[in-house]
Protein backbone atom coordinates (compact mmCIF):
# COMPACT_ATOMS: atom_id res chain seq x y z
CA UNK A 1 0.00 0.00 0.00
CA UNK A 2 3.03 2.19 0.03
CA UNK A 3 2.26 3.19 -3.52
CA UNK A 4 4.17 5.33 -6.30
CA UNK A 5 3.73 9.24 -5.79
CA UNK A 6 3.28 11.74 -8.43
CA UNK A 7 6.40 13.74 -9.53
CA UNK A 8 6.80 16.55 -9.25
CA UNK A 9 6.78 17.68 -12.86
CA UNK A 10 3.14 15.97 -12.78
CA UNK A 11 2.26 18.23 -9.62
CA UNK A 12 3.42 21.26 -12.00
CA UNK A 13 1.26 20.02 -15.00
CA UNK A 14 -1.66 19.23 -12.55
CA UNK A 15 -1.66 22.98 -11.61
CA UNK A 16 -1.98 24.36 -14.70
CA UNK A 17 -5.01 22.54 -15.73
CA UNK A 18 -8.20 24.98 -16.21
CA UNK A 19 -10.61 23.66 -18.18
CA UNK A 20 -13.90 21.78 -16.03
CA UNK A 21 -13.94 17.88 -18.20
CA UNK A 22 -14.71 16.20 -15.38
CA UNK A 23 -14.53 15.68 -11.92
CA UNK A 24 -11.01 17.55 -10.57
CA UNK A 25 -10.51 16.53 -6.39
CA UNK A 26 -7.33 18.20 -4.66
CA UNK A 27 -7.11 15.27 -2.20
CA UNK A 28 -4.22 13.79 -4.66
CA UNK A 29 -2.80 16.70 -5.62
CA UNK A 30 -2.37 17.94 -1.87
CA UNK A 31 -1.39 14.99 -0.73
CA UNK A 32 1.89 15.04 -2.89
CA UNK A 33 2.73 18.59 -2.14
CA UNK A 34 2.60 17.70 1.06
CA UNK A 35 5.14 14.87 1.02
CA UNK A 36 7.29 17.30 -1.55
CA UNK A 37 7.34 19.25 1.31
CA UNK A 38 7.59 16.70 4.16
CA UNK A 39 8.97 13.08 3.41
CA UNK A 40 7.84 11.56 6.31
CA UNK A 41 4.51 12.52 5.65
CA UNK A 42 4.18 9.47 3.04
CA UNK A 43 4.86 6.83 6.07
CA UNK A 44 2.42 8.54 7.93
CA UNK A 45 0.04 8.67 5.49
CA UNK A 46 -0.09 5.46 4.24
CA UNK A 47 -0.27 4.28 8.14
CA UNK A 48 -3.50 5.42 8.40
CA UNK A 49 -5.13 4.29 5.05
CA UNK A 50 -3.39 0.67 6.17
CA UNK A 51 -5.54 0.61 9.52
CA UNK A 52 -8.25 1.68 7.61
CA UNK A 53 -10.26 -1.52 7.04
CA UNK A 54 -9.12 -3.21 10.29
CA UNK A 55 -10.59 -0.29 12.15
CA UNK A 56 -14.05 -1.00 10.44
CA UNK A 57 -14.19 -4.60 10.85
CA UNK A 58 -13.40 -4.39 14.99
CA UNK A 59 -16.28 -1.01 15.13
CA UNK A 60 -18.95 -3.02 12.77
CA UNK A 61 -18.02 -6.28 15.19
CA UNK A 62 -18.52 -4.38 18.01
CA UNK A 63 -21.27 -2.68 17.22
CA UNK A 64 -23.09 -5.84 16.25
CA UNK A 65 -22.36 -6.84 19.74
CA UNK A 66 -23.41 -4.41 21.57
CA UNK A 67 -26.45 -4.09 19.48
CA UNK A 68 -26.23 0.00 19.74
CA UNK A 69 -23.34 3.30 19.20
CA UNK A 70 -22.85 5.90 21.29
CA UNK A 71 -25.57 8.93 20.65
CA UNK A 72 -24.42 11.60 18.72
CA UNK A 73 -26.34 14.39 17.49
CA UNK A 74 -26.11 16.11 13.96
CA UNK A 75 -22.69 17.93 12.59
CA UNK A 76 -23.00 21.57 12.87
CA UNK A 77 -22.13 22.96 9.10
CA UNK A 78 -21.21 26.50 8.63
CA UNK A 79 -20.74 27.55 4.70
CA UNK A 80 -18.34 30.43 4.57
CA UNK A 81 -18.99 31.87 1.22
CA UNK A 82 -16.94 33.91 -0.01
CA UNK A 83 -16.84 35.56 -3.46
CA UNK A 84 -17.24 38.53 -5.78
CA UNK A 85 -20.18 40.78 -6.26
CA UNK A 86 -20.59 39.06 -9.87
CA UNK A 87 -20.16 35.53 -8.65
CA UNK A 88 -22.65 35.62 -5.69
CA UNK A 89 -25.06 37.47 -8.43
CA UNK A 90 -24.26 33.85 -10.63
CA UNK A 91 -25.26 31.77 -7.53
CA UNK A 92 -28.82 33.52 -7.02
CA UNK A 93 -27.40 35.96 -4.45
CA UNK A 94 -28.00 35.81 -0.81
CA UNK A 95 -31.58 33.60 -1.53
CA UNK A 96 -29.60 31.53 -3.97
CA UNK A 97 -26.75 30.90 -0.83
CA UNK A 98 -29.63 29.74 1.83
CA UNK A 99 -31.39 27.14 -1.03
CA UNK A 100 -28.06 25.77 -1.48
CA UNK A 101 -27.57 25.66 2.41
CA UNK A 102 -30.81 23.86 2.17
CA UNK A 103 -30.54 21.45 -0.52
CA UNK A 104 -26.92 20.37 0.31
CA UNK A 105 -28.05 19.41 3.99
CA UNK A 106 -30.63 17.32 3.03
CA UNK A 107 -28.11 15.41 0.26
CA UNK A 108 -25.87 14.52 2.99
CA UNK A 109 -28.18 13.49 5.02
CA UNK A 110 -29.48 11.17 2.33
CA UNK A 111 -26.36 10.04 1.00
CA UNK A 112 -24.69 9.79 4.59
CA UNK A 113 -27.53 7.77 5.77
CA UNK A 114 -29.24 4.95 2.96
CA UNK A 115 -31.73 7.51 2.17
CA UNK A 116 -30.78 8.18 -1.40
CA UNK A 117 -33.43 7.48 -4.35
CA UNK A 118 -31.24 6.78 -6.76
CA UNK A 119 -29.89 4.15 -4.72
CA UNK A 120 -32.25 1.84 -7.26
CA UNK A 121 -29.87 2.35 -9.90
CA UNK A 122 -26.92 0.50 -7.55
CA UNK A 123 -26.59 -3.35 -9.58
CA UNK A 124 -27.85 -6.23 -7.81
CA UNK A 125 -24.33 -7.65 -6.32
CA UNK A 126 -23.87 -4.09 -4.93
CA UNK A 127 -26.63 -3.64 -2.84
CA UNK A 128 -25.66 -5.99 -0.23
CA UNK A 129 -22.71 -3.39 0.68
CA UNK A 130 -24.89 -0.58 0.17
CA UNK A 131 -24.54 1.01 3.65
CA UNK A 132 -25.88 3.62 6.12
CA UNK A 133 -23.31 5.46 8.14
CA UNK A 134 -25.27 6.83 10.96
CA UNK A 135 -24.01 10.33 10.95
CA UNK A 136 -26.34 13.21 10.26
CA UNK A 137 -25.45 16.75 9.34
CA UNK A 138 -27.37 20.36 9.97
CA UNK A 139 -26.82 24.36 9.64
CA UNK A 140 -25.43 25.23 12.53
CA UNK A 141 -27.87 28.25 13.59
CA UNK A 142 -25.65 29.90 16.76
CA UNK A 143 -22.34 31.30 16.14
CA UNK A 144 -19.48 31.24 18.41
CA UNK A 145 -20.66 33.96 19.96
CA UNK A 146 -23.72 32.76 21.07
CA UNK A 147 -25.60 35.26 18.54
CA UNK A 148 -28.39 33.59 15.65
CA UNK A 149 -27.38 32.53 12.10
CA UNK A 150 -28.77 31.00 9.61
CA UNK A 151 -26.05 28.22 8.78
CA UNK A 152 -23.91 30.63 6.06
CA UNK A 153 -21.69 34.03 6.13
CA UNK A 154 -21.17 36.21 3.24
CA UNK A 155 -18.04 37.86 2.47
CA UNK A 156 -16.82 39.87 -0.87
CA UNK A 157 -13.68 38.94 -2.30
CA UNK A 158 -12.74 40.02 -6.11
CA UNK A 159 -9.86 37.96 -6.85
CA UNK A 160 -10.37 34.55 -5.25
CA UNK A 161 -7.44 32.16 -3.84
CA UNK A 162 -4.78 30.10 -4.90
CA UNK A 163 -3.12 27.25 -3.38
CA UNK A 164 -0.40 27.02 -1.12
CA UNK A 165 2.75 24.96 -0.54
CA UNK A 166 1.32 23.20 1.79
CA UNK A 167 -1.53 21.83 -0.45
CA UNK A 168 -4.08 23.64 1.74
CA UNK A 169 -6.02 27.11 0.53
CA UNK A 170 -5.42 28.61 3.62
CA UNK A 171 -6.03 32.21 2.29
CA UNK A 172 -9.54 31.60 2.01
CA UNK A 173 -9.20 30.56 6.62
CA UNK A 174 -7.90 33.59 7.35
CA UNK A 175 -9.84 37.41 7.89
CA UNK A 176 -6.45 38.52 7.54
CA UNK A 177 -5.94 36.98 3.97
CA UNK A 178 -8.95 37.72 2.46
CA UNK A 179 -10.92 35.07 3.68
CA UNK A 180 -13.04 33.98 6.50
CA UNK A 181 -11.55 32.88 10.47
CA UNK A 182 -12.91 29.14 11.20
CA UNK A 183 -15.50 28.45 13.48
CA UNK A 184 -13.65 26.26 16.41
CA UNK A 185 -12.90 23.33 13.95
CA UNK A 186 -13.77 20.87 17.30
CA UNK A 187 -17.50 21.81 17.54
CA UNK A 188 -17.89 23.30 13.23
CA UNK A 189 -17.62 21.46 10.09
CA UNK A 190 -16.01 24.53 8.32
CA UNK A 191 -16.65 24.65 4.54
CA UNK A 192 -15.44 27.73 2.57
CA UNK A 193 -17.17 28.21 -0.73
CA UNK A 194 -14.62 30.15 -3.12
CA UNK A 195 -13.27 30.48 -5.89
CA UNK A 196 -10.22 28.27 -7.16
CA UNK A 197 -8.31 31.39 -9.29
CA UNK A 198 -5.45 29.27 -9.97
CA UNK A 199 -6.95 25.62 -10.81
CA UNK A 200 -10.82 27.04 -12.21
CA UNK A 201 -11.28 23.14 -12.81
CA UNK A 202 -11.07 22.01 -9.20
CA UNK A 203 -14.55 21.14 -7.57
CA UNK A 204 -13.32 20.54 -3.84
CA UNK A 205 -10.00 20.09 -2.38
CA UNK A 206 -10.13 18.97 2.12
CA UNK A 207 -8.13 19.37 4.95
CA UNK A 208 -9.12 16.36 7.23
CA UNK A 209 -8.16 16.78 11.18
CA UNK A 210 -5.39 13.72 11.06
CA UNK A 211 -3.38 16.75 8.31
CA UNK A 212 -3.85 19.30 11.10
CA UNK A 213 -3.15 19.02 14.58
CA UNK A 214 -4.02 15.36 14.25
CA UNK A 215 -1.26 12.78 15.40
CA UNK A 216 1.15 13.77 12.26
CA UNK A 217 -0.42 16.92 10.93
CA UNK A 218 1.33 19.75 10.73
CA UNK A 219 -1.02 22.20 10.04
CA UNK A 220 -2.60 24.15 12.48
CA UNK A 221 -6.35 23.63 13.94
CA UNK A 222 -8.32 26.05 12.29
CA UNK A 223 -6.96 24.87 8.36
CA UNK A 224 -9.15 21.96 8.89
CA UNK A 225 -12.49 21.89 6.34
CA UNK A 226 -13.38 21.69 2.77
CA UNK A 227 -13.09 24.40 0.17
CA UNK A 228 -15.48 23.82 -2.58
CA UNK A 229 -15.74 25.71 -5.89
CA UNK A 230 -18.46 28.74 -5.07
CA UNK A 231 -20.92 27.13 -7.52
CA UNK A 232 -20.04 23.33 -6.68
CA UNK A 233 -22.51 23.05 -3.70
CA UNK A 234 -26.00 22.63 -2.85
CA UNK A 235 -27.89 20.68 -5.47
CA UNK A 236 -30.09 22.69 -8.46
CA UNK A 237 -33.18 23.72 -7.95
CA UNK A 238 -33.66 25.15 -11.59
CA UNK A 239 -32.34 24.90 -15.01
CA UNK A 240 -30.92 28.67 -15.06
CA UNK A 241 -28.97 27.69 -11.74
CA UNK A 242 -25.41 28.49 -12.51
CA UNK A 243 -23.16 24.78 -11.68
CA UNK A 244 -19.51 24.07 -12.54
CA UNK A 245 -18.87 21.49 -15.04
CA UNK A 246 -21.44 21.79 -17.31
CA UNK A 247 -24.53 20.58 -15.08
CA UNK A 248 -23.10 16.92 -14.34
CA UNK A 249 -21.69 17.98 -10.20
CA UNK A 250 -25.16 19.91 -9.75
CA UNK A 251 -26.76 16.90 -7.29
CA UNK A 252 -24.46 18.01 -4.09
CA UNK A 253 -22.40 14.85 -4.50
CA UNK A 254 -18.68 17.32 -4.77
CA UNK A 255 -19.31 17.68 -0.91
CA UNK A 256 -20.46 14.24 0.00
CA UNK A 257 -17.41 13.14 -1.73
CA UNK A 258 -14.93 15.85 -0.21
CA UNK A 259 -16.77 15.20 2.76
CA UNK A 260 -15.75 11.48 2.76
CA UNK A 261 -12.33 12.72 2.50
CA UNK A 262 -12.64 14.56 5.90
CA UNK A 263 -13.64 11.28 7.14
CA UNK A 264 -10.18 10.06 6.02
CA UNK A 265 -11.70 8.22 3.23
CA UNK A 266 -9.40 7.67 0.17
CA UNK A 267 -9.98 7.69 -3.72
CA UNK A 268 -11.56 4.47 -4.35
CA UNK A 269 -8.46 3.45 -7.39
CA UNK A 270 -5.52 4.75 -4.48
CA UNK A 271 -4.56 7.81 -6.37
CA UNK A 272 -1.47 5.17 -7.82
CA UNK A 273 -1.88 6.29 -11.44
CA UNK A 274 -3.20 3.65 -12.98
CA UNK A 275 -1.65 0.58 -11.72
CA UNK A 276 -2.72 -1.71 -9.19
CA UNK A 277 -2.34 -2.63 -6.03
CA UNK A 278 -0.30 -5.64 -6.59
CA UNK A 279 1.95 -3.85 -9.25
CA UNK A 280 3.64 -1.18 -6.85
CA UNK A 281 0.50 0.96 -6.82
CA UNK A 282 -1.38 1.58 -4.14
CA UNK A 283 -5.48 0.82 -2.72
CA UNK A 284 -7.87 2.53 -0.80
CA UNK A 285 -7.66 0.45 2.30
CA UNK A 286 -10.59 -0.62 2.22
CA UNK A 287 -11.77 -4.44 1.42
CA UNK A 288 -14.99 -4.39 -0.39
CA UNK A 289 -13.98 -1.57 -2.99
CA UNK A 290 -12.49 -4.09 -5.28
CA UNK A 291 -9.51 -2.63 -7.02
CA UNK A 292 -9.55 -0.33 -8.95
CA UNK A 293 -6.68 1.23 -11.40
CA UNK A 294 -7.72 4.65 -12.11
CA UNK A 295 -10.46 7.11 -11.55
CA UNK A 296 -13.33 6.27 -13.73
CA UNK A 297 -15.55 9.82 -14.92
CA UNK A 298 -18.33 10.48 -16.66
CA UNK A 299 -21.51 8.49 -16.32
CA UNK A 300 -20.01 4.98 -17.48
CA UNK A 301 -22.20 1.91 -19.22
CA UNK A 302 -22.35 -1.26 -16.94
CA UNK A 303 -20.98 -4.65 -18.52
CA UNK A 304 -21.37 -7.04 -15.90
CA UNK A 305 -24.51 -8.66 -14.80
CA UNK A 306 -25.13 -8.11 -11.59
CA UNK A 307 -22.17 -5.31 -11.14
CA UNK A 308 -19.93 -2.43 -12.74
CA UNK A 309 -17.64 -2.93 -15.01
CA UNK A 310 -13.93 -4.45 -15.51
CA UNK A 311 -10.78 -2.09 -16.08
CA UNK A 312 -6.92 -2.63 -16.07
CA UNK A 313 -7.08 -4.13 -12.43
CA UNK A 314 -9.63 -7.32 -13.38
CA UNK A 315 -6.89 -9.72 -13.27
CA UNK A 316 -3.78 -10.58 -10.88
CA UNK A 317 -2.24 -13.44 -12.63
CA UNK A 318 -4.65 -16.45 -12.67
CA UNK A 319 -7.22 -14.74 -10.33
CA UNK A 320 -10.29 -12.54 -11.09
CA UNK A 321 -9.80 -9.42 -8.53
CA UNK A 322 -13.41 -7.14 -9.54
CA UNK A 323 -15.93 -10.45 -9.58
CA UNK A 324 -18.61 -7.64 -9.37
CA UNK A 325 -16.86 -4.86 -10.97
CA UNK A 326 -15.16 -1.93 -9.99
CA UNK A 327 -16.70 0.58 -7.46
CA UNK A 328 -17.85 2.85 -10.26
CA UNK A 329 -20.60 3.70 -8.06
CA UNK A 330 -18.89 4.89 -5.40
CA UNK A 331 -18.98 8.53 -4.01
CA UNK A 332 -15.51 8.20 -3.48
CA UNK A 333 -14.27 8.05 -6.98
CA UNK A 334 -14.66 10.78 -9.75
CA UNK A 335 -17.94 9.81 -11.93
CA UNK A 336 -20.48 12.29 -12.00
CA UNK A 337 -22.91 13.10 -9.52
CA UNK A 338 -26.07 11.43 -10.96
CA UNK A 339 -23.65 8.26 -11.13
CA UNK A 340 -22.23 7.76 -8.13
CA UNK A 341 -25.11 6.37 -5.46
CA UNK A 342 -23.42 4.41 -1.91
CA UNK A 343 -20.66 4.32 0.76
CA UNK A 344 -19.67 0.50 1.28
CA UNK A 345 -20.05 -1.42 4.47
CA UNK A 346 -16.47 -1.37 5.82
CA UNK A 347 -15.96 2.43 3.90
CA UNK A 348 -19.17 3.47 6.69
CA UNK A 349 -17.22 1.78 9.56
CA UNK A 350 -14.27 3.00 8.79
CA UNK A 351 -16.06 6.56 8.90
CA UNK A 352 -17.96 6.25 11.95
CA UNK A 353 -14.41 5.27 13.68
CA UNK A 354 -13.57 8.61 13.17
CA UNK A 355 -17.13 10.20 13.91
CA UNK A 356 -19.21 7.74 16.59
CA UNK A 357 -16.96 6.94 18.83
CA UNK A 358 -15.59 9.06 21.61
CA UNK A 359 -11.78 8.38 20.36
CA UNK A 360 -12.75 9.68 17.12
CA UNK A 361 -10.80 12.58 15.81
CA UNK A 362 -14.26 13.93 14.47
CA UNK A 363 -16.66 12.38 17.46
CA UNK A 364 -16.45 16.55 19.10
CA UNK A 365 -18.29 17.47 15.68
CA UNK A 366 -21.25 15.73 17.51
CA UNK A 367 -21.07 16.63 20.63
CA UNK A 368 -22.71 20.56 20.53
CA UNK A 369 -26.56 20.18 19.57
CA UNK A 370 -27.53 23.31 20.93
CA UNK A 371 -25.18 25.17 17.78
CA UNK A 372 -27.88 23.66 15.43
CA UNK A 373 -30.68 25.11 17.87
CA UNK A 374 -31.41 29.10 17.28
CA UNK A 375 -30.53 31.03 20.47
CA UNK A 376 -33.74 31.60 22.80
CA UNK A 377 -36.20 34.57 21.23
CA UNK A 378 -34.54 33.98 17.70
CA UNK A 379 -35.72 32.10 14.59
CA UNK A 380 -35.00 31.73 11.18
CA UNK A 381 -37.99 33.85 10.20
CA UNK A 382 -36.52 36.94 12.32
CA UNK A 383 -33.22 36.44 10.39
CA UNK A 384 -34.37 36.20 7.19
CA UNK A 385 -37.35 39.06 6.88
CA UNK A 386 -35.84 42.51 6.17
CA UNK A 387 -32.26 41.87 5.59
CA UNK A 388 -29.06 39.82 5.57
CA UNK A 389 -25.84 41.52 6.67
CA UNK A 390 -22.69 39.94 6.36
CA UNK A 391 -20.04 39.83 7.30
CA UNK A 392 -20.03 39.80 10.98
CA UNK A 393 -18.38 40.24 12.51
CA UNK A 394 -16.04 42.28 10.26
CA UNK A 395 -12.55 43.79 9.74
CA UNK A 396 -13.81 46.86 7.63
CA UNK A 397 -16.52 46.63 5.18
CA UNK A 398 -20.04 45.32 6.12
CA UNK A 399 -22.64 44.37 3.22
CA UNK A 400 -26.66 44.76 3.22
CA UNK A 401 -29.29 42.74 1.10
CA UNK A 402 -32.33 43.23 1.45
CA UNK A 403 -35.88 40.77 0.98
CA UNK A 404 -37.74 42.25 -2.05
CA UNK A 405 -40.89 42.22 -0.26
CA UNK A 406 -39.72 44.97 1.88
CA UNK A 407 -37.28 46.53 -1.01
CA UNK A 408 -34.90 49.00 -0.23
CA UNK A 409 -34.87 51.17 3.27
CA UNK A 410 -35.94 54.90 3.56
CA UNK A 411 -33.05 55.60 5.93
CA UNK A 412 -30.11 54.06 7.55
CA UNK A 413 -28.21 55.39 10.60
CA UNK A 414 -25.71 53.86 12.02
CA UNK A 415 -24.66 54.71 16.35
CA UNK A 416 -22.17 53.38 18.85
CA UNK A 417 -22.81 52.04 21.83
CA UNK A 418 -23.10 55.57 23.42
CA UNK A 419 -26.35 56.50 21.26
CA UNK A 420 -24.29 58.86 19.33
CA UNK A 421 -24.69 58.60 15.53
CA UNK A 422 -21.92 57.77 13.05
CA UNK A 423 -21.76 58.86 9.22
CA UNK A 424 -20.66 56.22 7.28
CA UNK A 425 -19.44 55.83 3.70
CA UNK A 426 -22.19 54.01 2.02
CA UNK A 427 -22.22 52.85 -1.31
CA UNK A 428 -24.59 50.98 -3.68
CA UNK A 429 -23.42 48.54 -5.94
CA UNK A 430 -25.78 47.65 -9.77
CA UNK A 431 -26.41 44.13 -7.86
CA UNK A 432 -28.14 46.33 -5.43
CA UNK A 433 -25.80 45.56 -2.44
CA UNK A 434 -25.45 48.26 0.18
CA UNK A 435 -21.95 48.12 1.62
CA UNK A 436 -20.62 50.62 4.33
CA UNK A 437 -17.31 50.83 5.21
CA UNK A 438 -16.44 51.11 8.61
CA UNK A 439 -12.83 50.69 7.89
CA UNK A 440 -12.02 53.98 9.36
CA UNK A 441 -13.95 53.88 12.60
CA UNK A 442 -12.60 52.65 16.00
CA UNK A 443 -13.16 48.63 17.18
CA UNK A 444 -15.74 48.03 18.99
CA UNK A 445 -19.63 47.22 18.65
CA UNK A 446 -22.12 49.68 16.35
CA UNK A 447 -25.85 49.05 15.73
CA UNK A 448 -27.47 50.18 11.99
CA UNK A 449 -30.91 50.89 12.01
CA UNK A 450 -33.00 50.76 8.94
CA UNK A 451 -36.46 52.03 8.42
CA UNK A 452 -38.51 50.97 5.29
CA UNK A 453 -41.20 52.57 3.51
CA UNK A 454 -43.98 50.92 5.31
CA UNK A 455 -42.70 52.48 9.02
CA UNK A 456 -40.80 49.21 9.54
CA UNK A 457 -37.71 49.36 10.86
CA UNK A 458 -35.26 46.78 12.49
CA UNK A 459 -31.57 47.21 13.98
CA UNK A 460 -28.84 44.74 14.12
CA UNK A 461 -25.79 44.88 16.00
CA UNK A 462 -22.01 44.88 13.67
CA UNK A 463 -18.88 44.03 15.70
CA UNK A 464 -16.00 45.42 14.08
CA UNK A 465 -12.54 43.90 14.89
Amino acid sequence: MTGKLLSLALVASLLSGSVFAQRTCGWELARNLRIAANPAFADEYNKVTETLNSDALAYIASTKAASKTTAVSPIPVIFHVIVSNSQLAAIGGTAGVARRVDSQIAVLNRDYNRGNRDSTLIPASWKPLYASIGVRFAPAHTDPTGRATLGYEIKINPTGFAQGADGDYGDAKSAATGGCDAWDANKYLNIYCIYFSDRTDLLGITTPPSWATGSWGSLPINRRGICVAYNAWGKRSAASDNYAGGGVNDLGRTLTHEIGHYFEMRHTWGDDMGTCPWSSGSDDGIADTPPESDATFGSPSYTITGGTRYDGCKMNGATLMQPIGIPCLDYMDYTDDGAMYMFTTNQAGAIATKVLIASGESYTLTQHPTLISFPTGTSATDLQAKIQLYPNPTQGSVYITYNPDYGTPATLTLTNLLGEQIEPNITQNELGITELNLVSLPKGIYFTTLTFHNGETTTQQIVLQ
